[in-house]
Order: structure tokens, then C-alpha cells, then sequence
């Protein structure tokens, strides 16, 4: 379908495109010496690239603001530019003839980037050439104004997308940081709101060491009331599975503790087991299957209420976790950041068997046995009150950023046919207010 100053045209006839070539490996370093080097879709990220390798011999550039896009195992990432940066195989950049914003050209590839990746081939990795590239049929305007004002709309939602990320990721460093500065090194708020040990609150020794005096010397397990397995079910409804859930997987962890839904997949399982497996706020999950020789099994993810009300089914955990539910939810906050902190520390290594180049994570034996410090109970109840608020205001900005994907994935396609033309005397009000909401 095409609308009045909308045409059908091929990529070739609107952009330049230079594919990657990768350098010898001599030439790669870490130090920051040459330019950045992307290969693949290695760095891709959610809006800039991060970037750990340089190159000083580059064979293949991309330009500051070029469309660079993954060509192979899997084709179809797409990112920005941010700066002048070396593209090896694996990356083409592309930009727009007679042009020099590109952000129009990110979007129409976003719109047709599915019907991109059907043109791939090859039996053991998936790849796009050059003339896969060119030869992909789009519908487009020629008219520069509509254009960027296209792509002013669907970047402002992208922005005000990530300006939340880059609060939540703030918040939760501030988070990780109170815990550490209250639990590690012991300068929480005393009677008088001064840091215990700087301000010569009492140490006594213990077997870890020296802790505050009131203080004791435990494990987890003396938090935990139930640890039980999860579920993974069945793919459709069929015989007693009737109970539609989304499956919690690790995978997930990471999106649902910063506010966002992750792409946790919807299950049918047992009445029974909803009734057993379903989580509630203060619940935490536990990933015991896994991980990496760098990463170890016993990611966390921390179910709060505003976790439960983002989805429209109940929840559960999918079989590869586990779902502690704790004595009393205040700990709720206290144990998720210990966990997290004991995982950075990569305590959790010493806890993992398996023998089939699956590692699992022996969460019994690690809750019953590793010891740690036990705070007094106030303590821990002022910081679940900080942490909590904390957390409302993450949830609240991931529940923002689906809003505002919805939004910008639902005007996307419409724009990007001409089905919906930009009012452009009006555009800047509407982007003011965007921004401003």
C-alpha cells in the first residue's frame, strides 16, 4: 500500500553502504589505542554500542550517525554510530545519499528489518550480502521535511525511553551502594543518624570477623520459609494444563528487576501447581541452572507488587529456578542485595555441580551453609523502607518505558507507510509535549 508522495523504491536507489572487513588479530587491542571496533552484533546494545576492542588498522569505517546493522548469525541488530568506529565482518554501515541525519533511515530499517532477515541464507550461520542489502524493496517519502519530522517523533519516545534506563540504572547502583555502605561496611545510621563505625559504634570479633556488637552470625536458610521448584508446563492448553501463566526464566531476571517485562513466555500448567508455584510480592526467584566459566548460576530477580500488576496472568517460575518465599517480607530487600552482592563477589562458583557441561547451583547447601552477618532486625527494616521507595519509582519508570514502546512500535509502521502523514506545523508542540510528559 502506498499513499500520495509515498513510493516503492529498492535500497539502492536511496543509500550508500560500505560491508565490514575484519583486520588481522595483531591489530586489535583493549587499551583504547586506534578506533573502536565492532564485529558482529557483539556490541549492540540498547541504544549505544559498548565497545572493548580498538583497532589500528581499520580496514572498513563507519561514519559518526551511519545506520550500522548486523549481517550474520543473526542478521537484522540495528544501532547508531555514535562516533567514527571500525566495522568488521559481520557489520555493514549504511547512510543516506544527499543526507546527513540518518535517524529516518534507522527507523525505515527498523520498520523492514523483519523482512530483511527473510532474504538471509546459509546452512550454518545466517548472513546477508551486499546485493541481499541493496536489493530489499521499501516504502519511502523523498520529501527531507516529512522526513525528520518522522524521525524527531519516534526518537523523542526513544529518548525519554532511555533517559528512564539510565535513571533506573542510577538508582540501582545507589541501591547496591547503601547496601554495601550499611551491611559491609558497617557505617548504617545509628541511634543519633551518624555512621556506626565512623562515629565509634562498637566492634566485637566474630568468626567473620569484626561486626557490630548485637550483631550475629547466621546463614540464610534463618530468613527462608519455603524454597519450592518451578514450572515450565505445556506449550498450549491441553488435558488438566488450563492455567494460562507467563514462565519467569533467568533470562528475564535482568529486565523485570529494572522495571521492563522481559519476553517471558506464556505456559499452561496444572491447577495444582498454580495454586503452589504462583509468586506473590516478596517472593524471590532464584536461576539454578547455567551460567558460564565467567558467570555463575544464582541470578536473582526480586517480586514486588508492581512485578505481579505489569502482567495480565499469574506469574511463576520456570523449572530451571527456584522461588524462595521468606518468614517475613521485610528481609525481602536485605536478602536480594546480599544475594546479588554474594554473586558479584563470585561466592556462587563454590556452590555449582553437574556433570554434563550443565552447571547447576546447589542452593541448599549454599543457603545452609555459607555463613553470614546477621543485622538487628531494625536495621533491616529502615532499609527495606529506602530501598522499597527505591524500587517503586524503577517499576514505575519500566511500567512508563512499555507504555512508550507500545506507542512508538504502534505509530512505527503507520508512519513509515504514509498511512499516517506528520502534521509538520504542528510537530514541534507535539514533540515539547512528549518531551516535557
Amino acid at each position: 500500500m502506498s499513499f500520495d508522495g509515498w513510493k516503492e523504491v529498492k535500497l539502492e536507489e536511496i543509500i550508500d553502504i560500505t560491508m565490514g572487513q575484519s583486520p588481522k588479530s595483531e591489530y586489535y587491542n583493549s587499551t583504547g589505542e586506534g578506533l573502536p571496533f565492532l564485529q558482529g552484533n557483539r556490541t549492540f546494545g540498547e541504544k549505544t554500542p559498548y565497545f572493548d576492542t580498538y583497532c589500528t588498522e581499520n580496514k572498513k569505517i563507519a561514519e559518526k550517525n551511519d545506520v550500522i546493522m548486523s549481517v550474520r548469525a543473526p542478521v537484522g541488530d540495528l544501532n547508531i554510530a555514535p562516533t567514527t568506529i571500525s566495522i568488521g565482518r559481520g557489520v555493514c554501515a549504511m547512510r543516506l545519499r544527499n543526507s546527513n541525519d540518518n535517524n529516518y533511515l534507522y527507523y525505515l530499517m527498523t520498520h523492514n528489518i523483519n523482512r530483511m532477515i527473510n532474504r538471509e541464507s546459509g546452512t550454518v550461520f545466517g548472513s546477508v550480502n551486499k546485493r541481499d542489502i541493496l536489493g530489499l524493496k521499501i516504502t519511502t517519502t523523498d520529501n527531507k521535511s516529512e522526513q525528520k519530522a518522522i524521525a524527531n517523533i519516534l526518537s523523542t519516545l526513544d529518548e525519554k525511553i532511555e533517559v528512564n534506563n539510565q535513571i533506573n540504572e542510577t538508582l540501582e547502583n545507589m541501591a547496591q551502594e547503601l547496601f554495601k555502605r550499611w551491611f559491609v561496611d558497617f557505617e548504617f545510621p545509628n541511634e543519633e543518624g551518624e555512621p556506626y563505625q565512623l562515629s565509634g559504634g562498637e566492634m566485637v570479633e566474630s568468626e567473620l570477623g569484626m561486626m557490630p556488637k548485637g550483631w550475629r552470625v547466621g546463614t540464610i536458610s534463618d530468613y527462608i520459609d519455603t524454597i519450592i521448584g518451578g514450572d515450565w508446563g505445556k506449550a498450549n492448553k491441553e488435558n488438566n494444563y488450563t492455567e494460562k501463566v507467563y514462565c519467569i526464566r533467568g533470562a528475564d531476571l535482568k529486565e523485570i528487576n529494572v522495571g521492563n517485562k522481559g519476553k517471558a513466555p506464556e505456559r499452561y500448567i496444572l491447577e495444582k501447581n498454580l495454586l503452589k508455584k504462583k509468586l506473590h510480592a516478596g517472593n524471590l526467584i532464584i536461576e539454578i541452572s547455567g551460567g558460564s566459566p565467567t558467570q555463575s548460576t544464582g541470578r536473582i530477580g526480586y517480586v514486588s507488587k508492581e512485578v505481579i500488576e505489569r502482567f495480565e496472568n499469574p506469574i511463576v517460575a520456570t523449572n530451571f529456578c527456584r522461588t524462595i518465599s521468606l518468614k517475613d517480607d521485610i528481609n525481602q530487600e536485605y536478602i536480594y542485595y546480599l544475594w546479588r552482592y554474594l554473586y558479584n563477589k563470585k561466592i556462587f562458583f563454590n556452590y555449582e555441580n553437574g556433570t554434563t557441561g550443565i552447571k547447576n547451583l546447589d542452593i541448599n547447601s549454599l543457603v545452609e551453609n555459607y555463613s553470614i552477618s546477621k543485622p538487628h532486625n531494625e536495621i533491616i527494616s529502615k532499609f527495606s523502607t529506602v530501598i522499597r521507595h527505591i524500587n517503586r519509582i524503577i517499576q514505575y519508570n519500566g511500567t512508563q518505558n512499555t507504555k512508550l514502546k507500545n506507542i512508538r512500535d504502534t505509530l512505527l509502521p503507520k508512519l513509515m507507510s504514509g498511512e499516517i502523514r506528520v502534521p509538520l506545523e504542528e510537530m514541534e508542540e507535539s514533540l515539547t509535549e512528549v518531551k516535557g510528559g
